[in-house]
């Protein structure tokens, strides 16, 4: 299927760059700089890529010459002004409800990196995982992400959280004076597979300085109101790509179905389609494709049960495709997938 890309919020855009401003930088050439346009910073609604942040960190770094630059700019940040994330978790009852619903809302801010969340051995284990292609070089938002959760959490309950560990997912620098000196000497790690936070669980019962029952629900409705926008497919493509998704459930869908789900009719979509360098039957092949591939690796399905499930008239017509599709037969395929 079409790869979506990640995006992060224009307004926390915003914050890096009034930072930058405060110490004397223009963010108008910063954001020449980095291919950004003025106007998409103006709506609080608009979203910039992943691949844009990446250069706007990089080129602050360069004209700054401070490879903490990220983490300096995170100590700045009052995480109160992160908008609707901010709101859900200074309005949550306790510290463990607050993280829960900073991991559900993230992607309001940055869909470049998941954040999760578990308890084990009496541990809190916040991580950090990058997920974005685009973020080719992470440290910068890592670094950032990692410091306004510190100071998130402990504006939250009132205190500052005595980290035990900080692991950090890219080499360790030349120098670490200034992680020492923002996360108080707890143990920092660094080259790790993911980065993120371990503290004592006891601290996750501590309630929310802040907390309104009757404004958690509304701004939780809002956050979720936000997060359906968001995830709304924004192509034509991706909007045929779900419906046939929904739809391949033991016949093929026709571009009659499709249209008529998608309020179009059937000329208008294949216009829309090609404008796009795509067409239904490439969409339909794509996504039957992913799910053939999908179901052959759960291993819960026999090879003729996925041929039904996807529409075809018969397993031998569902084979011919799939190989067409990867170079291998289907049972070949899983046969290799599978191999320990």
């Amino acid at each position: 299927m079409q790869p979506h890309e990640h995006t992060l919020s224009a307004s926390s855009v915003n914050l890096v760059l009034h930072v930058l401003q405060l110490q004397g930088y223009r963010a108008a050439e910063l954001c020449r700089e980095a291919g950004i346009a003025a106007e998409q910073l103006q709506d609080v609604n608009a979203r910039v890529t992943i691949a844009q942040m990446v250069a706007l960190w990089k080129e602050a770094a360069r004209i700054t010459q401070n490879p903490n630059i990220a983490l300096q700019i995170g100590e700045a940040v009052n995480p109160t002004s992160a908008g609707i994330i901010a709101y859900v978790m200074m309005n949550a009852p306790d510290l463990h409800e607050s993280i829960r619903k900073l991991c559900k809302y993230q992607d309001i801010v940055c869909e470049g990196i998941q954040t999760s969340f578990e308890v084990k051995r009496q541990e809190a284990h916040v991580v950090l995982q990058v997920v974005s292609p685009a973020l080719t070089e992470p440290r910068y938002a890592i670094d950032c992400e990692m410091v306004i959760y510190s100071s998130a959490f402990a504006a939250l309950v009132g205190e500052k959280i005595p980290f035990k560990q900080i692991s950090f997912a890219y080499p360790k620098p030349d120098s670490t004076e200034e992680h020492q000196r923002i996360f108080d000497n707890a143990e920092l790690l660094f080259d790790m597979p993911q980065s993120g936070f371990v503290f004592d669980a006891e601290w996750l019962a501590k309630p929310v300085v802040s907390a309104n029952p009757e404004l958690n629900l509304l701004f939780e409705q809002y956050a979720n109101e936000y997060l359906q926008r968001l995830r709304e497919p924004k192509s034509i493509t991706e909007r045929v790509q779900r419906e046939l998704a929904q739809l391949l459930k033991g016949e093929e869908p026709t571009i009659t179905t499709v249209s008529r789900n998608l309020a179009l009719s059937i000329r208008s979509l294949q216009a829309k389609l090609q404008e796009e360098g795509t067409s239904y039957q490439a969409q339909l092949d794509e996504v039957r494709k992913e799910l053939a591939i999908r179901h052959l690796k759960s291993g819960m399905h026999t090879v003729s049960d996925v041929a039904y499930l996807l529409g075809f008239s018969e397993p031998s017509a569902f084979s011919h495709s799939f190989k067409k599709w990867t170079g291998l037969p289907p049972q070949l395929y899983r046969q290799q997938v599978l191999i320990p």
